[in-house]
């Protein structure tokens, strides 16, 4: 299996997002070049602020793309690149009204234009694809355990069902299907010169990168952790609820995860999930609670609740630990960091 390893010259894509500029940072620091691909020049600021260094050393350059939905959009980007990290995708919309073909097309197109792109260089030896374990979790009843094999199939059709009227997450959620979809579906028809990889994170918290309000609010991944704690607060979230449960993954070590698809040669044509620690709502408060916040309340639940309490239904991450070699951060960091980091950034509960 093809693999790329530093001092090689890498396409990100989506290196203005949460994950995507984590993943820009562990790229820089491991030794690689990275070749950034923005919609805009003004998008190269936010870059300048923050990776002057990389910038003036030529370790980070530019590549303007205004459509990247358009048919060889990428096909300059790609030359002479060694692999291509492919982060740019729609987020989970606030508008609940929205067509969901606003989500899908550019989630789906993107995708096939990058790896388009990336068969016209013969330089290119991997492309790594963001997609998310959205695309996993096809409803079960009683007990199971997702792996990687498993699809969220009837997302896609729930939305073709419902049209504008399906639910946002699931439009998101049919996204991310139909996107990966795509590209294993393209990979197995064109069969080209380099091979893919998917890595599919849980919910992604942590440290934005850019320090950027807008990752404590609304549609943001950080949102879904900090949202319960103001919930709880206000007692729109009821007890029974306590114990409702969240899978998620270190911003670092998804990062690090992506890098590692990219650099790993047994990673080659694998679908890899991304999961650091399993919570409940009780289990975050109970955690609050014993590491006081100035600004943040807990409510006290039922301590210790959410210790003994065991999932029907979780996603089991091997691959990532067998074949990555993947360790994760302590969960209790992860969650600490994520909320003292809302709080610095403006956050009230």
């Amino acid at each position: 299996m093809s693999a790329v390893q530093a001092p090689a010259l890498i396409l990100l894509t989506g290196g203005t997002g949460f994950v995507g500029a984590a993943t820009l940072v562990n790229l820089l620091k491991k030794g690689f070049s990275v070749r950034a691909a923005v919609r805009s020049e003004s998008k190269i600021s936010l870059f300048s602020n923050h990776m002057k260094t990389y910038i003036d050393s030529g370790k980070l350059t530019f590549v303007v793309v205004p459509d990247m939905l358009t048919p060889g959009a990428f096909n300059d980007a790609v030359q002479g690149v060694d692999g291509i990290i492919h982060s740019a995708s729609p987020i989970i919309p606030t508008d609940t009204s929205i067509d969901p073909e606003e989500i899908i097309r550019p989630a789906v197109n993107i995708t096939l234009r990058a790896l388009e792109a990336a068969a016209t260089s013969p330089t290119v030896k991997r492309v790594v694809v963001t997609s998310s374990i959205a695309a996993i979790y096809e409803p079960h009843e009683g007990k199971y355990v997702y792996t990687e094999k498993d699809w969220f199939d009837t997302a896609p059709k729930v939305v073709e069902q419902l049209g504008v009227s399906a639910p946002g997450f699931m439009k998101y959620m049919a996204s991310k299907v139909l996107a990966e979809r795509s590209a294993w579906s393209w990979v197995a028809e064109h069969k080209p010169g380099f091979d893919l990889v998917t890595v599919l994170p849980a919910w992604v918290w942590g440290r934005d990168v850019f320090s950027n309000p807008e990752t404590t609010r609304g549609s943001s991944s950080n949102y879904y952790l900090i949202n319960p704690l103001s919930e709880a607060k206000s007692g729109k979230m009821k007890e029974e609820s306590y114990l409702a449960t969240s899978e998620f993954v270190d911003l670092s070590d998804a990062a690090e995860g992506h890098v590692r698809a990219l650099t790993t040669p047994a990673a080659g044509g694998e679908r890899i999930a991304l999961k650091g620690g399993l919570i409940t709502w009780q289990d975050l408060f109970d955690l609050v609670n014993a590491n006081p916040i100035e600004g943040v309340l807990a409510p006290t639940g039922n301590p210790g609740a959410g210790k003994s309490f065991i999932p029907e239904r979780y996603l089991l991450v091997e691959k990532s630990e067998k074949i990555l070699g993947m360790t994760y951060r302590n969960p209790e960091d992860t969650l600490l960091e994520t909320i003292r980091s809302a709080v610095e950034l403006g956050w009230k509960q």
